[in-house]
C-alpha cells in the first residue's frame, strides 16, 4: 500500500521549558523515507523496558528508616507484583473503610527491592515506573524521595540517572499510604497494585505517552492520519534527530510513513507532528478490532537511539442528535456497563487474564462499550479493550473540589487536577477503544466554571473525542449531556431534550437494578419501597422524612413491573439478596431501559450500573458489596445477564430460569421465564409442551408452572429452521465436586491465570443450587492459588484462605503459574463429596 502525502506533510514543533531550563525553539523539515540501516544491538542503543514485578520485600507498617539503604530487610515478606494488602486484610466492621470500602482495612505499607548494577546504564538514563500505587504514595532510590503522588490512579515515573553510582546496586524504596480512610466511595486496595517497570533510554528519545495517531477521514479506500510523536533530549548540547515511522497492518504488510527531521535543543523537548495517508485501512470496529502496530525509530547522527512499538486503530467517530452515535460513519447504539477497577477475590491487584476473562463474558452478553468507574484503570486494560472490540468511556475523576469521601482526591484536587488530568489525557488517548473522555461523576458543588477549565484542558490535549460528565448535564460545557439515575424517571430525558433540542444525551449510569445469583422472587421489589438503602433510611436523613415518605414523593415517575404473582413464592429468601429476575430495580428496569435506548435518536445508549459486583459501596454490615451486576464477585452470570444477551447478540440463544430445584414447593406455581432472541420458544415439563409463544415487547416469555421434580426444558426456533434449547434439571443431594479449567496449559510468566469453575453436584452431575460445602482448593506443581470466591456478598472469609464455601453450589479458584515449566495439579476436596482433580501445563514461554 503505498503512502500519500510525502513532503506536503505538516510538520511543526513545540517548545518547552523543562524547569529552570529554556527549551530551544525546534526546527523541522520533512525528509524521505529513506535512512541508514541501523543495527538495533549496536553499542550507545538504549530503549528497553523490563519489568520489575519480581522478588520485592513488603512489610505493613510505617517507619521513617524503610527508605534506608543500610536497612536489613531480609526478614520482610519476599512477593511480587502486583500487590494489594487490603485484600489480604481481615473484613471488620470496624474498620475505617466502613461500608463505602467494603469493611476491609488499609494501612500503610513499604516495599523494598535491589537492582544489581547493570553496565547498560551508563550512558543511558534510567526511569522508574509505577503504574498505580494506592492511595498517597512516595518513592525512595538509595535513601533519596524521588518521586511522588497523591492520586493512586494515576502512575508516575521517576528519572533515578543522577542517583546512581556506577558499580553499586539501586536500592528501590516505596511508601504506600492508604492509612486515611475511607479514601473513595467503594473498595480502592492498598499498595503496588499494578505494575512497576525499569526503562533504560537515550539521551535523545521519544517521551513517555508523546506518540499517537489520529483518524482525520477513513473509508474502504484510504484513511488520512494525523501523527504525532513528542522527542526529550535531556543532553547538555542541541542534536539533529529524524524519525522514522512504520505501520505495520494486521496482515503483516509494512507500510512506511514519511520520515521526520528535528534539531532539539539542549535540555528540550518538542513535537513533531504530520500527515499522511494509507490505502485500503483495515478500520476498527466493535465486530472487527482491527489494530495496527507503529513502530517508531529515533536516528542521531545516523544511529539507532530509540525504539517505541505501540498498537493503533483506525477509526473515525461523530456524534449528532439525528444520527446518535456513528462509528466510521455507521450508527452504534452504545450497550455499555460500568466497571469498577476491583477484581474480586484479587482485589485491586488485577492481572491481566482475569480482565479478559471479565470483557469476554461482558461481550458474549452483548456489551459493546465499558465505562470505568470513576477513575483511570490499568493500562493493559485499555489493551484489552482494543484487541476485544469494547469501546471505553473513559473517567478522569469521582468528584472535584468537593472531596465525596473523607480522604478522596478532592483534598488535592485544586493543586492536582491539571497535572493528573494531562497525564491521564496522554496515556490514554492512542487507544481506538477509547471513544468519550469523561470528566467527573455526580460532582457535588458542581460548578459551570469548573466544568469549562477542566473541558478547555481536555481539548487542548486531544480534540478528537466528545467529552460528558455522569450527572453533568445541566452546566453546559461538555458535549454529551449525561444522565445518570435521574435519567431513569419517566420522562425525565424526553424532557431534557425538549428543552435542549440540540444536545445529544447518554446514559452515563443508567439503569441501576439488584440481582444475585440463583436467587427469585416472584414479586417486584422497588429498592426505597421495600429494602432502602442507609442514606433512604429516616434515621440518616435531614429532612426526617422515611424512606416510604421518599418513596411516595416519586413513585409516580418510576417505571412500572408487574408482579409475577399475588403471594410471594420463595419468602425464604434474605432480603440481603436480589431476585435474578428482572423485577428488583431502583426506578427503571432492564426491559425499560433497552425500550429507551432503542427510541430515542438522541440518546446515544446507556451505561447499567453495572456489568459486575464489585467490593464497597456496600448497603451497610455486613454485606461487602451491593448486587448491582449482571455477573457476580466470581465472575459467574447472574438471570438478567440472558435478557441482555437476548436483547444485544445475534448469536441464537435461549435461557431458562429458574433453577428447577425447588425442594418443598411441590404443586406450587412458579413463574418460569424465558428468554431467546428468536422468534419463538416453547417450554417442556418432563417432555410435555407447556406451549409454544411468540416473542413480544415485553422482551421474556413466561409461564406459570406447578412445580414437580424433573427436567424443565425451553426450545427456541427462528427463521431457516434454526433452533436452540436450554434446561434445568433438577438436583439430588450433594455428593460429588466438578472442576473445569477455562485454560489447559499456561505460560511460566509468574502472571497468567487459569480459572476454576468449581461446582457442588449430585451423582448425576448436576449442580446443587441449595449447595453450602465447605471446599478445599490444594495446588501441586508451579502454581500459586490466588484467591478463591463464590459471590455472595456476606461472606467474611479472606479469599486468600486455601478453602471457601460454595455459595449455591458454585466456587472460583484463580491459579497463577509460577516461572517455572512443570505440571500444575488442582485437587478439590470436602467433606462427604467425592473429590475432583484438573492439570494445567505450565510451559516455558
Amino acid at each position: 500500500m503505498p503512502i500519500g502525502n510525502g513532503c506536503a506533510c505538516v510538520a511543526r514543533f513545540a517548545a518547552r521549558i523543562l524547569g529552570p531550563l529554556l527549551g530551544a525553539v525546534l526546527l523541522a523539515s520533512c525528509g524521505g523515507a529513506g535512512g541508514k540501516t541501523v543495527d538495533d544491538t549496536a553499542p550507545g542503543f538504549h530503549g528497553s523496558r523490563q519489568s520489575i514485578n519480581a522478588g520485592w520485600r513488603f512489610r505493613l507498617g510505617d517507619d521513617a528508616d524503610y527508605a534506608s539503604t543500610e536497612l536489613d530487610d531480609s526478614g520482610w515478606r519476599l512477593l511480587d507484583l502486583p500487590h494489594d494488602f487490603s485484600i489480604e486484610g481481615e473484613i471488620r466492621e470496624n474498620n475505617a473503610a466502613g461500608k463505602a470500602g467494603g469493611f476491609y482495612p488499609g494501612g500503610t505499607g513499604w516495599y523494598r527491592k535491589l537492582l544489581p548494577w547493570d553496565p547498560a546504564w551508563q550512558g543511558a538514563r534510567v526511569l522508574l515506573s509505577f503504574d498505580g500505587i494506592m492511595m498517597r504514595s512516595r518513592i525512595f532510590v538509595n535513601g533519596r524521595a524521588v518521586s511522588s503522588q497523591a492520586y493512586g490512579y494515576l502512575g508516575q515515573t521517576a528519572d533515578v540517572t543522577e542517583r546512581l553510582v556506577p558499580g553499586e546496586p539501586l536500592v528501590i524504596a516505596v511508601r504506600a499510604d492508604n492509612d486515611k480512610m475511607p479514601s473513595g466511595r467503594w473498595y480502592t486496595g492498598s499498595g503496588i497494585y499494578r505494575n512497576a517497570w525499569l526503562d533504560v533510554r537515550a539521551p535523545v528519545r521519544l517521551a513517555f505517552d508523546g506518540s499517537w495517531v489520529r483518524t482525520l477521514r477513513a473509508d474502504d479506500d484510504d484513511a488520512g492520519l494525523l501523527v504525532s510523536h513528542e522527542l526529550r533530549n535531556d543532553d547538555s548540547v542541541p542534536v539533529d534527530a529524524r524519525i522514522e515511522t512504520t505501520l505495520i497492518a494486521p496482515s503483516g504488510d509494512e507500510i512506511r510513513l514519511p520520515s521526520q527531521a528535528a534539531g532539539l535543543g539542549a535540555r528540550s523537548t518538542g513535537v513533531v507532528e504530520f500527515a499522511a495517508s494509507i490505502e485500503s485501512p483495515r478500520r476498527w470496529s466493535v465486530e472487527a478490532p482491527a489494530l495496527y502496530r507503529m513502530e517508531t525509530r529515533v536516528f542521531v547522527d545516523g544511529a539507532l537511539v530509540d525504539r517505541q512499538n505501540r498498537r493503533i486503530g483506525i477509526r473515525t467517530i461523530d456524534v449528532s442528535v439525528d444520527s446518535g452515535f456513528l462509528l466510521n460513519g455507521v450508527p452504534v447504539e452504545i450497550r455499555g456497563v460500568c466497571l469498577h477497577h476491583d477484581g474480586g477475590a484479587v482485589g485491586a491487584a488485577v492481572p491481566k487474564d482475569v480482565w479478559r476473562r471479565r470483557l469476554e463474558l461482558l461481550k458474549n452478553m452483548g456489551v459493546n462499550a465499558i465505562r470505568v468507574g470513576h477513575t483511570p484503570f490499568a493500562p493493559e486494560f485499555y489493551d484489552l479493550t482494543d484487541e476485544l472490540g469494547l469501546m471505553v468511556m473513559d473517567e478522569a475523576f469521582d468528584g472535584w473540589e468537593k472531596e465525596k469521601a473523607a480522604f478522596d482526591y478532592g483534598l488535592v484536587f485544586e493543586e492536582r487536577w491539571r497535572e493528573d488530568l494531562s497525564a491521564f489525557i496522554r496515556r490514554d488517548r492512542h487507544h481506538a477503544s477509547v471513544v468519550f473522555w469523561s470528566i467527573g461523576n455526580e460532582v457535588h458543588e458542581a460548578t459551570p466554571e469548573t466544568q469549562k477549565a477542566l473541558v478547555d484542558h481536555v481539548r487542548a490535549l486531544d480534540d478528537s473525542r466528545p467529552i460528558t460528565q455522569g450527572e453533568g448535564s445541566g452546566l453546559g460545557h461538555d458535549d454529551i449531556a449525561g444522565f445518570n439515575g435521574h435519567g431513569e424517571f419517566r420522562g425525565a430525558i424526553e424532557a431534557y431534550h425538549a428543552q435542549h433540542p440540540d444536545r445529544p444525551v447518554i446514559g452515563t449510569e443508567i439503569t441501576h437494578t439488584l440481582h444475585t445469583r440463583d436467587v427469585y422472587r416472584s414479586r417486584t421489589e422497588y429498592r426505597t419501597r421495600d429494602n432502602p438503602a442507609p442514606w433512604e433510611l429516616q434515621s440518616n436523613r435531614r429532612d426526617g422524612k422515611s424512606h416510604l415518605d421518599l418513596w411516595n414523593s416519586f413513585k409516580d415517575r418510576v417505571f412500572y413491573v408487574p408482579d409475577f404473582t399475588r403471594g410471594e413464592v420463595w419468602p425464604e429468601e434474605p432480603l440481603v439478596y436480589a431476585s435474578s429476575f428482572d423485577n428488583n430495580l431502583v426506578r427503571m428496569g432492564i426491559r425499560d431501559q433497552i425500550r429507551l435506548s432503542e427510541e430515542l435518536p438522541y440518546l446515544l445508549g446507556t451505561f447499567r450500573w453495572t456489568g459486575i459486583d464489585y467490593l464497597g459501596e456496600s448497603f451497610d454490615w455486613p454485606a461487602r458489596t451491593a448486587n448491582f451486576g449482571v455477573i457476580d464477585l466470581a465472575g459467574f452470570p447472574k438471570g438478567v445477564y440472558y435478557l441482555y444477551q437476548s436483547r444485544w447478540s445475534a448469536k441464537p440463544m435461549v435461557h431458562v430460569d429458574p433453577h428447577w430445584t425447588q425442594p418443598g414447593k411441590e404443586g406450587s406455581e412458579i413463574p418460569v421465564v424465558v428468554y431467546t432472541n428468536l422468534e419463538e420458544a416453547e417450554l417442556f415439563l418432563n417432555d410435555r409442551s407447556l406451549g409454544r409463544r411468540i416473542m413480544g415487547e415485553e422482551m421474556q416469555l413466561v409461564w406459570t408452572v406447578p412445580y414437580e421434580p424433573g427436567v424443565i426444558r425451553a426450545v427456541a426456533y427462528g427463521e431457516d429452521d434454526v433452533t436452540v434449547s436450554a434446561q434445568r434439571s433438577t438436583a439430588g443431594d450433594p455428593a460429588r465436586i466438578s472442576v473445569r479449567s477455562d485454560r489447559a496449559g499456561l505460560p511460566a510468566d509468574g502472571e497468567s491465570v487459569a480459572h476454576l469453575d468449581i461446582e457442588v453436584t449430585d451423582t448425576d452431575g448436576v449442580r446443587v443450587p441449595w449447595a453450602g460445602n465447605r471446599l478445599f482448593v490444594e495446588v501441586d506443581g508451579p502454581a500459586r492459588l490466588i484467591g478463591l470466591e463464590n459471590g455472595d456478598i456476606l461472606e467474611h472469609q479472606s479469599v486468600k484462605d486455601g478453602n471457601r464455601k460454595v455459595f449455591r453450589g458454585r466456587l472460583l479458584a484463580m491459579v497463577q503459574s509460577l516461572r517455572t515449566a512443570g505440571v500444575v495439579r488442582v485437587t478439590v476436596r470436602g467433606d462427604g463429596l467425592a473429590a475432583a482433580s484438573v492439570d494445567i501445563r505450565v510451559r516455558t514461554p
